[in-house]
């Protein structure tokens, strides 16, 4: 994300909130424009991947909403002529034929036109029938996006999809700018949807939450109830005498100082394939692992402010996504406060129903075995969603025992607890070093995420250690 591009955002926000009667419809507006600027240095994807977000978006609000208003009927409308015509725009500013153009909105239309009639087919069944087709549809909807993920983060798959389209360059889908956030709010909402936990809400709603555009470079990833009460809030009557735009514009200047100063100084000293290689100093290794985990934190936390700033500004309040997290005195508190939208929604839906499957297995008689197992693989799919390479298959493994080892530690010195808290010094001093050693494990683990082979983690390892 570019200075010029968040200079934009901050625009639109200031914008909409200038003009309260509007505001959220020119949000709205402003998300799809964004969709579409952010991918505009993938040639042909720069159009064809907003335009498919779009449609991912439409055909989810479709499976959950059972009774759409005219109002939803304009803002479809709405969303085909302004989503036509970026997309016509996106591959003329990219250089390609027309006759490509030509070719890419019929096969839009096509799918749009599909997916109400099957919303349609849907709402004509008799109410028990049409409840079971639309929670069908959402398990087909989680496993297509899964199914993206996983082209997004596997080179082979990527490739092979380019080949289909004949794209030139194996890696452009790499560029779809933000969809694995996007991915993870509409899984949530299918995934509740399934169980009964979503309302439903109208198109512009929907698509402004799947798609608001601070929010969609690097999350935060927020639940759906939590935004729609958001929007819902009334404002002040005096746009810009509000403290919460104040707060905003402070958010967003502790957030650039983060990202363009910190983070940016950080990365000329920090840990990276090529200094691994070529340092054989423990003590430059132990700076370049610090710096690294520095840069990492500065840089997404960085952008995370930005994010919440420029929300407050257009009046949405973003959850927080990082509390702290260095300063934490066990695994687990770092967790709770590193990546927290993220580390939340795999607890949510993934580690708690996995461990409640393995608890139906004859392996329910060893908890500390199940704790383990959904542990590690909460945390390898994490380090994965990161990346499809063995590097963060070992981070996640790294984080998963790490977590597991911390529970079966802490559940055999509760009783320390009283001894502890009668002796203050002692428990300074004691949390001092559980900071010390929680930051040091998380460092280490670093090494795993910066570096891509199983050979320079190894060389960096023994020379963390002095070998």
């Amino acid at each position: 994300m570019t200075l010029a591009g968040i200079a934009l955002m901050i625009g639109g926000a200031l914008i909409a909130r200038l003009i309260p009667r509007w505001r959220l419809e020119l949000l709205w507006v402003g998300s799809l424009i964004a969709l579409f600027g952010l991918q505009q240095e993938n040639g042909l994807w720069g159009a064809a991947l907003p335009a498919f977000t779009l449609l991912l978006v439409i055909g989810v609000w479709v499976i959950i909403q059972k009774r759409p208003t005219p109002e939803d009927r304009l803002h479809l409308g709405l969303i085909i002529g302004i989503g036509g015509a970026l997309t016509v725009l996106s591959l003329i500013l990219s250089g390609q034929p027309p006759a490509e153009t030509l070719m890419v909105l019929p096969a839009a239309g096509l799918v749009v036109l599909g997916g109400l009639n099957v919303g349609a087919l849907i709402r004509d069944l008799p109410h028990p029938e049409a409840d079971s087709a639309r929670k069908r549809f959402a398990l087909l909807g989680i496993v297509g996006i899964i199914g993206l993920l996983a082209i997004l983060k596997l080179p082979t798959l990527q490739g092979a999809v380019n080949s289909l389209v004949q794209a030139d360059g194996a890696d452009r889908l790499i560029g779809w700018v933000g969809f694995s956030y996007i991915a993870f709010r509409l899984m949530h909402v299918l995934l509740d949807y399934r169980i009964g936990r979503v309302t439903a809400v109208s198109l512009r709603d929907f698509t402004l939450y799947s798609l608001f555009f601070p929010a969609i470079p690097a999350g935060p990833i927020t639940r759906l109830e939590q935004f729609h009460k958001e929007l819902q809030r009334e404002l002040p009557t005096k746009p810009l005498a509000s403290d919460e735009v104040l707060q905003g514009l402070v958010r967003i200047g502790i957030g650039l100082l983060k990202k363009f100063v910190l983070a940016d100084t950080l990365a000329l000293i920090a840990l990276t394939p090529n200094t691994a290689a070529h340092s054989s100093s423990t003590a430059i290794l132990w700076l370049m692992v610090y710096a690294y985990a520095l840069q990492l934190f500065f840089d997404f936390s960085g952008y995370v402010d930005i994010a919440i700033g420029i929300g407050r500004i257009a009046g949405i309040t973003l959850p927080e996504n990082f509390k702290a997290p260095y300063f934490q005195r066990n695994l687990t508190q770092f967790w709770n406060q590193w990546h927290i939208t993220l580390s939340t929604w795999f607890r949510l839906y993934f580690f708690m129903p996995f461990s409640r499957v393995l608890m139906s297995t004859p392996l329910k008689s060893q908890r500390a075995l199940v704790i383990l197992l959904a542990q590690v693989a909460t945390m390898i799919l994490i380090g994965l969603w990161h990346g499809a390479a063995l590097n963060f298959v070992l981070w996640g493994t790294w984080h998963g025992v790490g977590l597991w080892a911390h529970k079966q530690i802490s559940d055999r010195l509760r009783g320390w607890d009283g001894f502890v808290s009668n002796r203050p010094r002692l428990g300074q001093l004691i949390t001092v070093g559980s900071v010390i050693a929680t930051f040091h494990f998380v460092a280490v683990g670093w090494v795993f995420f910066a570096l891509p082979n199983l050979d320079l983690i190894g060389h960096t390892l023994a020379g963390l250690i002095g070998r």
